[in-house]
């Protein structure tokens, strides 16, 4: 492994309107690809980027959390989705906290050289857990923050309306966005630079999963620091609990909480996505 002591971090600036973000990027490994974590809401993705970037910082490797600055600012992925962030992608560096396809690098040489790992899941569990997130569990953005009472207060309204509806109408009005954005990643999906994995494999299987995720990047940990790692993100929980971010984890989820006809609407509009992913 490359000598990685000497890593030279600097701040980078990406400009939405009027307001300034900064992220810090190493600019000491021109010769390594960049490394990206990709994912879809409410399909293992904190869980991935937890592993991930645990496994980045015992190897040596800087990681860079754009959307979760972005967010913490209180801004949308509307609000940065079409960013030029060519400046922001440096060799060696790893990109975390995507839970949609970054659009503006569709055509950027960096990262078509990237190595990728994309984590999906059934997108009818996804909505599901998408519904229980919004209404109960998911994190409100920092009161601090540039533009940060602006998000927080489209959460609040994003949590009120998620109470305020049937799980069944939700996921169902739910459903376009959630199949537009697993079909985002259909153009990577098979490239040899990308890591398909699936949630249904991976959420009893993390061991193994770890292991695909360091063969991919090129990377080596010792054992015991991977047993460090499964204590932390090998979370299932012994019974069902809405309020936790962690709700249940088990696969199926929809089979339980939607009526057969809501269901049946759901393969409907999902079919796209199904099909592709072999989820029918």
């Amino acid at each position: 492994m490359l000598d990685r002591a000497a890593n030279t971090v600097e701040s980078r600036q990406l400009t939405i309107g009027d307001k300034t973000v900064s992220l810090s990027v190493d600019t000491a490994h021109p010769e390594e690809p960049a490394f990206f974590v990709l994912g879809v809401r409410k399909s293992g993705s904190t869980m991935l980027n937890k592993a991930v970037t645990f496994l980045a910082s015992r190897s040596k490797h800087h990681c860079v959390d754009w959307p979760g600055m972005f967010f913490k600012n209180g801004f949308t992925v509307r609000d940065w989705s079409g960013l030029d962030f060519s400046n922001v992608i440096e060799g060696g560096n790893v990109y975390t906290g995507f839970r949609n396809f970054p659009k503006a690098l569709a055509g950027n040489a960096a990262f078509a050289k990237a190595r990728k790992v994309l984590l999906v899941r059934d997108p009818r569990d996804a909505l599901v857990s998408q519904y229980y997130s919004d209404a109960f569990s998911h994190a409100l953005p920092s009161a601090k923050g540039m533009n940060a009472e602006q998000g927080r207060q489209s959460f609040i309204e994003k949590r009120k309306q998620a109470q305020e509806s049937d799980i069944n109408d939700y996921v169902i009005a739910k459903a376009a966005g959630m199949n537009a954005t697993l079909m985002e990643y259909k153009d990577i999906v098979g490239d040899e630079t990308t890591l398909l994995l699936k949630y249904e494999h991976v959420i009893f299987q993390k061991r193994w999963m770890l292991g695909k995720i360091l063969k991919h990047y090129g990377w080596t940990l010792h054992p015991g620091k991977i047993d460090n790692l499964m204590k932390q993100i090998h979370v299932i929980p012994s019974q069902e609990d809405e309020k936790k971010f962690v709700r249940k984890a088990i696969p199926g989820d929809h089979l339980e909480k939607l009526k057969p006809e809501t269901i049946r609407k759901l393969n409907a509009k999902l079919a796209e996505s199904l099909s592709f992913f072999d989820y029918e």
